[in-house]
């Protein structure tokens, strides 16, 4: 959803690479941003004038003021409530993670590899909760280990993110669009080989882009009842837990 209400929101993260790029998507969707490296500077900026900020884009993982160091100084300064907090991540975080960032006010978790419009979603979702349609399909983070074989051919990655239609592989190879493979995985949680024929629909090393997150969009082809049932029941159990439901 890209709407024309521009909100200021801050990007507080130590790596340049996803400053650019969540000020780029966030500027692209109509909001004025501001980035900061890391936490200390961040706390320095709500100091000056806190009214003036709509939301914070939170990294957990920065040197000395982490994200959580962030969210307990705001705490502590009775600042909580007065501006939104969502937390990003680059790696699969555990649900006592979350519970803790729910406990100190942050309002979900992101991942650092949802794509652009899952991001302004997510964004716009808590800003203007009465205009934000819900997503047909979607995704939740993880990260799993996953052998694929194409043809005689296998490999391993691991997949990033998941809905009940499809995944993202992260794989230094290049897979291109058309191409049909074969996934085996385990969910987290679940004791079962999920055993799934997907289709490539995209790749990042053909966008010309640097990403740190380099692979595949896979779309699941017929999986087998019972894989996607396990699929749905992760996928809707993940939604849950960060806060954003499907019903």
């Amino acid at each position: 959803m890209i709407t024309k209400d521009s909100k200021n929101i801050i990007v507080a993260d130590d790596s340049e690479f996803f400053r650019v790029k969540l000020s780029d998507v966030l500027t692209e969707a109509g909001h004025k941003v501001r980035v900061v490296k890391g936490g200390a500077e961040l706390i320095k900026e709500i100091q000056i004038n806190p009214k003036g900020i709509d939301m914070i884009l939170l990294d957990l993982q920065m040197p000395n003021v982490d994200g959580f160091g962030v969210l307990e100084w705001v705490n502590n300064n009775g600042l909580r409530g007065k501006f939104h907090i969502l937390a990003i991540t680059g790696v699969y975080e555990t649900t006592s993670v979350v519970e803790r960032l729910r406990n100190l006010g942050a309002e979900g978790l992101m991942t650092k590899a949802f794509t652009p419009e899952e991001i302004v979603f997510r964004v716009n979702r808590a800003l203007f909760p009465d205009k934000a349609a819900k997503p047909a399909d979607p995704r939740v983070p993880l990260s799993v280990p996953v052998d694929f074989s194409v043809g005689e051919v296998t490999s391993t990655g691991y997949l990033l993110n998941i809905s009940s239609t499809g995944v993202f592989l992260h794989t230094k190879k290049t897979l291109f669009p058309g191409t049909v493979l074969h996934l085996r995985f385990v969910l987290p949680g679940s004791g079962k080989l999920i055993s799934a024929k997907g289709l490539v629909k995209w790749c990042t090393q053909m966008s010309g882009e640097k990403s740190l997150f380099g692979g595949a969009g896979i779309q699941f082809v017929k999986p087998a009842p019972e894989d996607q049932q396990v699929i749905r029941e992760f996928v809707q159990a993940e939604l849950n837990k960060l806060g954003v439901g499907t019903n």
